[in-house]
């Protein structure tokens, strides 16, 4: 899904990687540099809680950059990696690579945990950095360092502060995420029944395809309701989602459709949910301007 072809040198790397940890929770001690870097990228540093006591675990951070070439990281390109790690009294060591680690490599490093030479390491490979930066939280910097695959991706964004999963109605999957892997394998349904020519709206949930699907439509066919449904994929399409949303605001201007509390409180949650996945990224900026016009309302 990423093309990490997009970051065109190493120098641009290592500052995507120090981004990138941080974001993730490390402290930055040492950026990277113009410059002879005596075999260190960065130094990043981990606040570790025990019981009675925390300590700063030190990690070496090694970042390889072969993207356009596609080989992996081999211990040729890792070389003197212990003696680099006591030279700056390192306790783990992290590779922060654009393809893969070769199996040589991955087992020097085993090898050197193994003997007690290093305490930890980390491999942050191209697909586990993907994952990180098509799910919420880290789409900044898929727009900032990827442009061309934040446009084609369409990732999921924390708009106001803190993600929501939107969970299948029966097996609890987020749906959200399972959307960025699996197009198309999931919808939004409206149970309703009509009468007098107004349609009651008593539930509205989002549900993965096939079984779980089947096993509520099972049971809301047993009251003699009738469902509609949409793909969620086809909702994550920004002008599909408001021709949904104006619809939906329409009917019940009009009178056609009458929502039960919960189902309209469900609606509403859902929208919210989907927005994550439609709108685009929310910047601290926009955030505080948001908060600040909410208070405004409230006079």
């Amino acid at each position: 899904m990423v093309d990490f072809r997009e970051i065109g040198s190493g120098e641009l790397w290592e500052l995507f990687a120090r981004d990138f940890l941080e974001l993730f929770g490390f402290f930055i001690e040492s950026s990277p540099d113009r410059g002879a870097d005596e075999g260190r990228d960065l130094i990043v540093v981990e606040e570790v809680k025990g019981i009675l006591n925390k300590y700063r675990f030190r990690w070496l951070v090694s970042c390889k950059h072969f993207a356009v070439s596609g080989r992996a990281v081999t211990e040729n390109d890792e070389r003197n990696l212990l003696e680099r790690m006591e030279s700056f009294s390192a306790d783990g060591f992290i590779g922060f690579y654009s393809t893969i680690a070769s199996a040589g490599l991955n087992k020097r490093l085993e090898s050197l945990r193994k003997s007690s030479k290093i305490k930890d390491f980390r491999i942050f490979d191209a697909k586990l950095i993907e994952n990180c930066l098509v799910t919420a939280g880290y789409s900044h910097l898929l727009m900032r360092y990827f442009p061309e695959s934040y446009r084609r991706i369409k990732p999921i964004h924390s708009i106001l502060g803190s993600y929501v999963p939107l969970k299948c109605e029966v097996c609890g999957k987020d749906l959200l995420l399972d959307s960025l892997k699996n197009r198309y394998s999931s919808i939004l349904v409206e149970v309703h029944e009509v009468r007098d020519s107004i349609c009651y709206v008593h539930d509205v949930y989002c549900v993965c395809k096939g079984k779980c699907d089947e096993v509520l439509e099972r049971k809301y066919a047993g009251y003699g309701f009738i469902t509609a449904w949409e793909d969620l994929d086809d909702l994550f399409i920004p002008p599909r989602y408001l021709d949904y949303l104006l619809a939906v605001m329409n009917r019940i201007r009009q009178g056609k459709d009458v929502y039960s509390d919960e189902a309209y409180r469900k609606l509403k949650l859902i929208l919210i949910k989907l927005g994550q996945r439609v709108f685009r990224y929310t910047s601290e900026e926009d955030l505080k301007r948001y908060i600040s016009l909410k208070e405004l309302l409230r006079f």
